[in-house]
């Protein structure tokens, strides 16, 4: 199927690709079908594209980049909804915000997405501990983020992406 992007023009993505939004992400429970875009191999931070509303993006990562001992407490519940029974079905993401003025970038790690890579379901849940902020911020942590990008190998995973390139 082809989806229009603001950001990337048309795409194709194949349907079995899509991730379906069983929950929603706060304040976008209007929209249901997400493509994540993977637009360089060589960076962990990514796209999450609103399949139904090209103007709707958020930039991603796997918060365990960015905080190597994150270890969010998951309820059964949430496990449960999503349909996931093996631990290796199951992703985290996490929205990142880049601001200009000052320049700051920062991980939402208090309300991951849990993405069932296998069913392609996902929710955003909050988690309860104090521990994990909204605003993380990488630049204060970037050792973790310059360890990551030194890996020999780097990739998102096991959620099938979009590539698109420049």
């Amino acid at each position: 199927m082809r989806i229009a992007t603001t950001r990337f023009g048309e795409i194709d993505i194949r349907e079995s690709e899509l991730i379906t939004m069983k929950g929603s992400i706060l304040g976008f429970g209007h929209l249901k079908r997400f493509a994540l875009i993977v637009h360089d191999q060589n960076t962990p931070l990514w796209w999450l594209q609103a399949a139904d509303d090209p103007a709707v993006a958020f930039v991603v990562i796997n918060p365990f980049i960015v905080m190597p001992d994150y270890k969010p407490t998951l309820h059964q519940e949430d496990m449960d909804f999503l349909e996931i029974q093996r631990d290796e079905d199951l992703v985290l993401l996490s929205i990142v915000t880049v601001r200009s003025q000052p320049f700051r970038v920062t991980v939402n790690v208090r309300a991951p997405i849990l993405v069932n890579a296998e069913k392609r379901m996902a929710t955003q849940i909050v988690l309860e501990d104090p521990e994990y902020p909204i605003q993380y911020d990488v630049l204060d942590h970037k050792a973790h983020f310059d360890a990551w990008l030194a890996k020999p190998c780097n990739d998102s995973g096991r959620l099938a992406t979009t590539a698109t390139s420049p």
